[in-house]
């Protein structure tokens, strides 16, 4: 089985090369289905994808968004380019794109992207039958599913094996649309699933605005999805591609992961991987800090450990509770929060952090500019500390 890792950095692609990845999947420049991430130029792309090949490893051009009319002359200059730097598969969405590539390209692969919801043997054929080469399966399919459909087909199946899952059908999701005017479909998704829901009270005795903990919580929110158990039971239903999700995760995230499932791939003998090496893949995977993880719909259509809803959902490890905010007088007269922490692990100046409110569910990312001790500015702080932080 090849493992595939995701990369929407130039980080990210050289940890999933470093870590041992067969091939790595990319995001086409406007074209792509996470439209939120720094899109590599097609200068770029072409750089990749020779540092890729002279490693050994494939690339895949994610050009997975719906295409407007009015974009339809950047996707025939963005094909006529790949055409020249010979990725080794373009994944689309868009029919339209297909009929471009196979009439104008033809030695372009094509892959049919998951968003393309091909979900049974006879959507299967039909697609191969019109040349697609691999077809990406929808994360909602049982392992028992995804087997009989390559019983059925022969085809060559590519997984999601890791990573966030959609609370709706793959590409059949319009919350984003309706929630925020961002088109899920065309690599914008706002992700609303993520925030904290409260059930609305027409009538009772409960004053308007006011609610407990019970009346709601992250109910849509999917926990991460991983396959990292079931690499053996992958290899029989007769995958050829494992996918790690995540183009618009870290470095780090990408290369504890791919570290994680090429350990265990590795290790799969005649006995299956030992205990001590499925441990060691796990402390991997809790070090990518990624959601609470679950085995998706791989052995249940109705997988009960797919929602946590009191958890937020958030990727990320605590770094501790926020007891005391205060407002003081910042530059031009502007007004500067002071957050007071009590920390629950180590937290030095330049981390990444997420202030989350529990009650609503809102989230807001900064990076730790400065951290005061009592009075005393420091760069550093150990779990058990009382600090201050500038917000």
């Amino acid at each position: 089985m090849e493992l595939l890792a995701p990369a929407g950095s130039f980080g990210a692609f050289e940890a999933a090369l470093e870590e041992g990845a067969d091939a790595v999947y990319i995001g086409a420049p406007d074209l792509n289905a996470r439209a939120l991430s720094r899109d590599f130029s097609y200068p770029d792309i072409d750089a990749l994808v020779r540092e890729a090949h002279r490693a050994g490893v494939r690339v895949y051009i994610a050009m997975n968004s719906l295409v407007k009319e009015e974009e339809i002359e950047t996707a025939v200059e963005g094909l006529a380019y790949f055409d020249q730097i010979k990725p080794d598969a373009l994944i689309i969405q868009d029919f339209g794109l297909f009929k471009l590539a196979r009439t104008y390209f033809p030695e372009l692969r094509l892959h049919a992207s998951t968003l393309m919801s091909v979900h049974n043997s006879l959507a299967v054929k039909k697609m191969t039958g019109l040349g697609f080469k691999r077809i990406v399966m929808p994360r909602e399919l049982t392992l028992e599913e995804i087997k009989k459909i390559y019983d059925e087909t022969g085809a060559e199946l590519e997984v999601f094996v890791h990573g966030a899952m959609c609370f709706s059908y793959s590409g059949l999701c319009m919350f984003s649309s309706m929630f925020g005017g961002k088109s899920s479909l065309r690599g914008r998704c706002v992700q609303p699933c993520r925030r904290r829901y409260a059930w609305q009270r027409k009538k009772g005795n409960i004053k308007q605005g006011k609610q407990s903990e019970k009346d709601g919580g992250y109910l849509f929110s999917m926990n991460d999805l991983s396959g990292i158990d079931l690499l053996s039971r992958l290899r029989e239903a007769g995958v050829s591609s494992l996918k790690i999700e995540g183009r618009l995760k870290s470095a780090e995230y990408v290369r504890k992961t791919v570290r994680a499932y090429r350990l265990l791939m590795d290790d799969q003998g005649e006995h299956g991987s030992g205990r001590a090496r499925k441990r060691e893949a796990g402390r991997y995977l809790d070090e990518a800090m990624g959601r609470r993880r679950s085995t998706g719909f791989f052995l249940s259509r109705k997988p009960s450990e797919a929602v946590t809803p009191n958890l937020s959902g958030n990727t990320g490890m605590p770094a501790g509770r926020i007891v005391k905010m205060d407002m003081t007088p910042g530059r031009g007269g502007a007004h500067q929060m002071i957050l007071t922490v009590e920390l629950s692990r180590d937290l030095r100046v330049g981390d990444r952090l997420r202030l989350h409110d529990e009650r609503s569910g809102d989230r807001t990312g900064f990076t730790l500019q400065a951290m005061k001790a009592g009075s005393r500015p420091v760069n550093q702080a150990s779990a058990g500390q009382k600090v201050q932080l500038e917000f």
